[in-house]
């Protein structure tokens, strides 16, 4: 009976080692599939990173795209712009050019139909804006002759001209410019190297500035913003009584006593007043200049300088395109 039950101890022996084997087994089984569970949540969070940063790299060419495709735009959108803007340029200039041509047609006309020139005639009429295409032109004509040349201050030969400095001085004291101006004007276009006057400019007097007095007559009217004590505001008052243009040959630009403004007439007429050029302006106009013979006030004036006629005019457009 012992025996027996020893052998039975072995066998249960036996079987609780096989049970720890098949323990030691299950372990390592579960150690195994540890192993392999790690490895697959190694291989998720690796997975995870990837995905994250090739994310970040298309969302930053999405970036990179859509700023070319701005940028691009942007490009052309300017180019569309400056395309546009000069077409509407081109569109202008020619606009001009059409008004121009119409004024010209428009002063033949009338040259041949009259011999005078007065404000009350078509062409000194303002006519309202014209439609065209994608804007409006305008213009107005405005006769020269109605204004003192700058440029009779001196002759051909260069050398001033008292008549004309005198007038010249009346008419910028008409304007409300100091008269002391005339004598820089005159050195500016004389040809000699003498100061005119107290107030004269020569060479000297443009020590500070790049360039000298010109010695000749003016060319263009912003010349004049060139000369000592000519500032803006004396060159706007002097335009609305003074004028630059070529001289004829008598060395004298006649002035239309049709449509010269009362401060010009007041320098022409040195015993003219007020109450004289108002009455002569509403006599007008005037089909010659004897009606300026035989008047007090008209003593003293260069008749050589009057006339009832233009023959220089300017035409100012306003093109308006786009």
């Amino acid at each position: 009976m012992q025996v027996l039950a020893a052998g039975r101890l072995l066998l249960a022996a036996a079987r609780t080692s096989t049970a720890a084997g098949r323990a030691a087994t299950a372990v390592a089984h579960s150690a195994h599939a540890a192993v392999a569970t790690g490895a697959q949540t190694v291989s998720a969070g690796s997975l995870f990173l990837h995905l994250i940063v090739g994310l970040v790299v298309v969302l930053g060419l999405v970036a990179l795209v859509a700023s070319w495709a701005s940028a691009a735009l942007y490009e052309d959108t300017v180019e569309m712009r400056r395309a546009q803007d000069m077409q509407d340029a081109a569109q202008a200039w020619l606009g001009s050019e059409s008004v121009v041509r119409l004024a010209s047609k428009l002063l033949a006309d009338d040259a041949r139909h009259s011999a005078i020139d007065d404000l009350g005639e078509a062409w000194a009429q303002q006519a309202p804006p014209f439609p065209v295409d994608g804007g409006t032109l305008a213009g107005v004509i405005v006769d020269e002759n109605r204004y003192f040349n700058l440029n009779d201050l001196v002759d051909a030969k260069g050398v001033a001209v008292p008549e004309a400095v005198a007038t010249a001085r009346r008419l910028f004291a008409q304007a409300g410019v100091d008269d002391a101006l005339v004598d820089v004007l005159v050195d500016w276009m004389d040809a000699d190297d003498r100061p005119s006057g107290a107030s004269g400019a020569e060479d000297a007097s443009y020590g500070d500035k790049p360039y000298r007095v010109k010695n000749a007559r003016l060319d263009r009217w912003s010349e004049l913003g060139l000369l000592k004590g000519f500032d803006a505001g004396i060159v706007r008052a002097l335009s609305r009584v003074a004028m630059v243009g070529p001289v004829p040959g008598s060395g004298i630009t006649p002035v239309n006593i049709n449509t010269a403004p009362k401060t010009v007439l007041l320098a022409l007429f040195p015993k003219m007043n007020d109450a004289d050029a108002d009455a002569l302006i509403a006599g007008r106009p005037y089909g010659t200049i004897d009606a300026m013979k035989g008047k007090p006030w008209a003593q003293g004036a260069n008749v050589s300088r009057l006339s009832v006629s233009s023959d220089l005019f300017m035409v100012q457009t306003d093109a308006r395109i786009g």
